[in-house]
């Protein structure tokens, strides 16, 4: 029996100190038949370059192919564009500051394979700027990973988010082709991936460290950085409860889709859909409260205190407190963020 063709997607922007290390570990992957897509978003810097340096005398058994798109496309709609040019039944996704082993695509493509699984994700092995392992990720530290899997769709709507670990994530394609593209704005885009997968089937992960996923500047959150003043810090957590918003609502268009051809899920999926539209319109408060005068803050908060039972006592209670006082509420959660980081220092 044959195996199936399965797609490689090494997707790069502005990586240009990190690619190389990229690239061997795609061509080194021992799956075959397997298709390796490089994808660069119009790189600013020497990345595609060097990718076309570093494959222009592959002489291996896996299919290349090299895109660079025409501008800087930005996630969703680059994720889009990969799925459009992947010719594979199961796409392995990887970025362009990470090193994959040359068995993932091979131990994930196995798990895959035994049917009904629409996602699958593994452990990583964390590095720094310069490769050395750091076993400080802060969320690894807090809980076993294999812990983060979700077990059914219900399970991924009520946690919101980051059950799995993007930089380990493979997904089958019919996560496109039955909900369509992404949506082009999105940031996270495997929060999508996740909710979807587990609307199609279960959501699998391998206990095995396949990836060198990289902790660097680029890709630290700022909460974790001391140094931020406090215009800074605002001006990151509005664009967070932007992307958060984004997300929700592409969330509500999957679920009213998945609806359309699983009528008989009607009341479960109608009950999941009021949470994600009561989180949607919590965000989309959240990223313009600091904006706006104490009038239309009120107007704001009362829509999300209507949603009150669903979003819970904290969410609810932060609305209150973002409605009186923006500038109170994130000298707060500045506060909150700066406790759990030494926390988490004082636990290891």
């Amino acid at each position: 029996m044959s195996k199936p063709l399965v797609t490689f997607a090494l997707w790069s922007y502005n990586q240009e100190r990190f690619i190389r290390e990229a690239v061997k570990g795609a061509l080194a992957q021992t799956y075959s038949p397997l298709e390796i897509l490089f994808s660069d978003d119009c790189s600013q810097d020497r990345t595609f370059e060097i990718i076309q340096e570093e494959v222009a005398d592959y002489k291996g058994p896996h299919r290349i192919v090299l895109n660079r798109n025409e501008y800087n496309f930005g996630i969703g709609e680059h994720g889009n564009r990969v799925m459009e040019l992947a010719k594979g039944e199961f796409i392995v996704g990887a970025a362009g500051d990470d090193i994959s082993l040359p068995s993932r695509t091979e131990e994930l493509v196995k798990v895959w394979s035994e049917g009904g699984t629409y996602c699958v994700w593994s452990n990583v092995i964390i590095v720094d700027e310069d490769g050395i392992e750091d076993e400080t990720h802060p969320g690894f530290a807090a809980v076993p990973i294999e812990s983060w899997s979700p077990r059914s769709w219900q399970e991924v709507v009520q946690r919101g988010r980051g059950g799995v670990l993007g930089a380990s994530q493979a997904y089958d394609r019919a996560v496109f082709d039955e909900f369509g593209p992404l949506p082009d704005d999105v940031v996270h885009e495997d929060y999508t991936i996740e909710l979807r997968s587990a609307l199609l089937g279960k959501i699998a992960y391998v206990d095995k460290r396949l990836i060198k996923y990289r902790r660097h500047s680029a890709t630290i959150v700022l909460d974790d950085n001391d140094e931020l003043d406090m215009l800074q810090f605002i001006k990151y957590h509005t664009s967070q409860s932007q992307w958060f918003s984004i997300d929700y609502e592409g969330w509500l268009r999957d679920i009213r889709l998945f609806l359309s051809t699983h009528p008989e899920m009607e009341d479960e999926l109608l009950e999941a859909a009021e949470l994600i539209r009561a989180r949607a319109v919590f965000y989309k408060f959240k990223e313009s409260a600091i904006k706006s005068g104490i009038m239309d803050r009120s107007r704001s908060c009362l829509r999300v205190m209507k949603r009150a039972r669903r979003l819970g006592i904290k969410a609810t209670a932060k609305a209150c407190l973002l409605g009186v006082s923006p500038r109170t509420y994130y000298r707060m959660q500045r506060r909150y963020s700066r406790t759990k980081k030494l926390r988490r220092k004082l636990a290891r």
